[in-house]
């Protein structure tokens, strides 16, 4: 089954059900906008960022957080910069919409490698349905969801400690 992008957002703002939700980006989604009128009575905040340099003054942290490819074509170290000050200080759920492709980025050189670098995961990849060429870029969805960043490793517990009664109790 083949989803469109604003299909997949509403299919994560249903599963999220975030109560506040950050925008980066200058223009507000059709999918953020028809669940904000469909959430009316829960009060659901939202904040749009167009500006990179407001990054710094915001202090609430957002349960949902979608970057659009407009925001971060403009300095990739900038945009790296970006991504990390909201993965690390604002927001443990982002979602990133870039257009890409394996031969050539449509956005100042940006990889795959860069986004994975930062923890991001592809979560999926859209084809323009005008070209088919190698050429045109792909606009692909990338996700950090902290849940899912670092697996729980089976051998840290107590069974596998030097002194199983010391497990939990001590730090060094």
């Amino acid at each position: 089954m083949n989803l469109s992008p604003d299909q997949l957002l509403t299919n994560l703002l249903e599963d999220h059900q975030p109560k506040n939700l950050l925008l980066v980006g200058d223009e507000i989604p059709p999918a953020i906008q028809q669940y904000l009128d469909t959430q009316k009575d829960n009060s659901i905040s939202l904040q749009s960022l167009s500006n990179a340099s407001l990054l710094s003054a915001i202090e609430s942290r957002f349960d949902f957080c979608l970057i659009t490819p407009a925001f971060i074509e403009h300095d990739k170290q900038r945009g790296i910069e970006l991504l990390a000050g909201i993965r690390n200080r604002l927001c443990h759920h982002i979602y990133l919409v870039i257009p890409l492709n394996e031969n050539i980025s449509a956005i100042e050189n940006w990889t795959e490698k860069d986004l994975f670098s930062l923890g991001l995961k592809k979560l999926a990849q859209f084809n323009s349905k005008e070209s088919d060429d190698d050429i045109a870029p792909v606009l692909n969805c990338f996700a950090y969801q902290i849940e899912s960043y670092i697996k729980k490793r089976d051998w840290n517990n107590a069974r596998f400690w030097a002194n199983p009664e010391q497990f939990g109790k001590h730090w060094w």
